[in-house]
């Protein structure tokens, strides 16, 4: 598959844990979140090949596969993918993405407000995800991921994401639902799907249940608060409301990392 070299740009290069296609994909999984009804297998973040670039200039790319596998027949949301996009300022947000073999666009959703740096020249960087289906996983060979992120018709970018990051992510979730299989078949107690994941702070278990009581019309004003403090609670929550209080104190009581787990958490909502 053709690949675009991209200029070096030493202060804008990405931390060297950060994964590529050539990488080793032996320990691709970042994480495993565990919901009420499914799990979120999340992968390392990943430099995804550049394919094509159409008009604008790309500067950094990073991305996250978070595969969704629920548990028995429970339904889930789709799989999908958080990505950071560095360009130049000059050039349009882009707005929608389109995964090859699919038949429609879909549209980009923020998980964090767009941030904008200049020294000698201007970039913006936009944090983005946007779903795949989780069937899209379901059959070997695995292949790659090809998509397109458009700011136009005529202004986009494609991406490959490798097969081996794929597969790797994808076989540690059912390797996962087959140990648990394999250990509700042989014990008497019950497994619940908690144990997939690590202990959760009270900051962020108390967050996402206050979150959960809001009504559903000032969820969005909540969302949007939430994203403008993600850094450290600086502006306090305009509100009457006794639920939006207790999640903005338990926001606030939070670290910065447990906060953008917290509105990644939202997002789901």
């Amino acid at each position: 598959m053709k690949k675009i070299a991209l200029a070096s740009i030493p202060f804008f290069l990405l931390g060297c844990t950060t994964l590529d296609s050539n990488s080793d994909f032996s320990d691709a999984v970042k994480r495993i979140d565990s919901k009420q009804n499914y799990k979120v297998v999340i992968g390392e973040s990943l430099t995804p090949d550049v394919i094509k670039v159409n008009q604008g200039q790309l500067v950094n790319s990073s991305l996250e596969l978070n595969y969704v596998q629920p548990y028995g027949n429970n339904s889930a949301p789709d799989s999908y993918i958080t990505m950071e996009l560095q360009y130049f300022k000059n050039y349009n947000e882009y707005r929608t993405a389109f995964v090859q073999g699919t038949e429609e666009k879909v549209k980009l959703k923020p998980y964090a407000a767009a941030a904008e740096t200049c020294s000698d020249i201007c970039t913006q960087t936009q944090y983005i995800q946007f779903p795949i289906e989780s069937d899209s996983f379901d059959q070997a060979p695995y292949k790659d991921l090809v998509f397109d992120v458009q700011a136009s018709n005529s202004n986009s970018i494609s991406f490959s994401i490798p097969a081996g990051y794929i597969e790797a992510i994808v076989k540690t979730a059912k390797e996962r639902s087959a140990s648990q299989t394999a250990i509700v078949a042989t014990s008497t107690a019950v497994v619940t799907p908690s144990v997939e994941a690590g202990p959760t702070t009270k900051a962020v278990d108390m967050s996402n249940y206050w979150f959960k009581e809001i009504p559903v019309d000032e969820r969005d004003s909540t969302i949007s608060w939430a994203v403008a403090n993600r850094n450290g609670v600086k502006n306090s929550i305009d509100t009457t409301s006794k639920e939006v209080e207790m999640f903005s104190y338990w926001f606030e009581k939070a670290s910065n990392d447990e906060r953008n787990s917290i509105i990644k958490s939202l997002l789901d909502y």
